[in-house]
């Protein structure tokens, strides 16, 4: 359940960014060449929506193990190593994303003094982008890393 729930808030927040990036850019086109008249707070959505995308995006990347990887050196290995290896990957990817979120945290709390360029919105917002999708990050690595572990454990009995 809490898996479909959090799948449907990133596909919600990365399909939001990606119109919203989409639609504003074609208005800022349309504007800026055809009106002759920019649209000055276009450039603050923008960057919003393009913020949320890619981190967002990075954490679906996660759930589908969609990140690029070379991967010669570990199949190069014995399989048995090869998942030892893969485990300690994917520890040091958990360590990265409670980074991610402390020092996203952070970054929030020092951002809620600056405000964007056009629009009244405190930095904070943009910021909030690394800690939410490092936590989102951090859930998917995490069941990950269980269901590594669960197999490498049935396969030692076996």
């Amino acid at each position: 359940m809490c898996n479909k729930i959090i799948d449907c808030i990133t596909r919600t927040v990365m399909g939001v960014s990606s119109l919203l990036v989409f639609v504003i850019t074609f208005l800022q086109v349309l504007c800026r060449f055809v009106l002759k008249s920019p649209l000055p707070w276009s450039t603050d959505v923008l960057r919003l929506a393009f913020t949320y995308l890619v981190f967002w995006g990075a954490a679906w990347c996660v759930k589908e193990n969609g990140h690029l990887n070379v991967d010669v050196f570990l199949m190069a290995l014995p399989a048995a190593a090869r998942r030892k290896v893969e485990i300690g990957i994917n520890l040091v990817l958990c360590a990265f994303f409670v980074f991610l979120i402390v020092f996203g945290i952070k970054f929030c709390i020092f951002g809620w003094t600056q405000t964007t360029s056009y629009l009244p919105l405190p930095m904070s917002v943009y910021y909030a982008s690394i800690p939410s999708a490092g936590a989102v990050m951090l859930y998917y690595m995490v069941q990950i890393l269980a269901g590594q572990l669960q197999s490498s454990d049935k396969e030692e009995k076996a």
